[in-house]
């Protein structure tokens, strides 16, 4: 990973620990640097991902998130799995294995050991999973009443546990499927 993308990403505020759940609202800067991130991501994936795109929280200016930047990558039918991990693993991302319908392949972006500044997520780029990334990302940007229902829930669940981040992560479930559902 070229130092000059981990420096835009540290200086616009990213990174947080494994072991603590800090939100806050996300900024331009974020915005920002996860786009030169993308950009760079789509570089490193030439021709092996059908697409990519910035997701989740903080992709969405104003709304709690944690300082992390979340990518998905969709791959084609004939684009392998094993090439994007390899082009990914070469530019510094670590794989973290196969979370399945929890989030697809997931590779993550570390400054240092437990010091996360971006997930990325491999799924089938004509999947559930897909659109579903892409349309809770549009309707948190459309919708106040959805972002005031999603924080909600993240704040309860942060006041229950600041320390959890499986139990706040599997915790907003029902919320997101509950504003996708809504959708249609």
């Amino acid at each position: 990973m070229d130092d000059s993308i981990l420096t835009a990403l540290t200086t616009a505020g990213l990174g947080g620990d494994r072991n603590a759940i800090r939100v806050a609202r996300t900024t331009q800067a974020w915005l920002d640097a996860g786009a030169v991130l993308r950009d760079r991501e789509a570089e490193v994936l030439d021709g092996a991902a059908a697409g990519i795109e910035q997701v989740g929280s903080s992709s969405v200016l104003g709304l709690l998130a944690k300082p992390i930047i979340d990518l998905a990558v969709g791959l084609g039918p004939d684009q392998p799995l094993s090439v994007v991990t390899q082009r990914l693993e070469a530019d510094g991302w670590d794989y973290r294995g196969d979370a399945g319908s929890k989030g697809g392949h997931v590779f993550m972006l570390q400054t240092r050991p437990l010091h996360r500044l971006a997930h990325l997520h491999v799924v089938d780029h004509q999947s559930g999973e897909w659109r579903n990334y892409l349309r809770l990302r549009d309707l948190l940007r459309r919708s106040p009443e959805a972002r005031r229902r999603y924080e909600g829930v993240k704040l309860e669940l942060i006041e229950r546990d600041h320390t959890d981040m499986r139990a706040y992560t599997f915790g907003k479930t029902d919320v997101v499927v509950a504003l996708l559902d809504e959708l249609g």
